[in-house]
């Protein structure tokens, strides 16, 4: 999988792989913010991706935090920061 990384500005080959609902997390975040201009609540994301309790959009969040996939900012609403994207 190629993923263009934030940090670094580059382009990398990542081999740790991703499931498909954390793929469709992280894509829906990065479309998101692209068409708002801002990332999505835990409740827009509930909604977005048919998913029906808030508590497993956090399940895929923390672990596209583990993964640095995304990061969070403390203290702040909509907290959350793309670190890496998928391409």
């Amino acid at each position: 999988m190629k993923i263009f990384c934030r940090l670094c500005n580059e382009m990398k080959e990542f081999r740790e792989s991703l499931s498909k609902k954390q793929i469709r997390v992280l894509k829906f975040i990065i479309d998101f913010k692209a068409e708002h201009g801002q990332i999505p609540t835990i409740r827009e994301m509930k909604e977005g991706l048919n998913y029906k309790s808030n508590s497993i959009v956090h399940h895929h969040i923390d672990i596209l935090v583990y993964k640095q996939y995304l990061a969070r900012k403390p203290y702040c609403a909509r907290s959350l920061v793309i670190l890496k994207e998928i391409l």
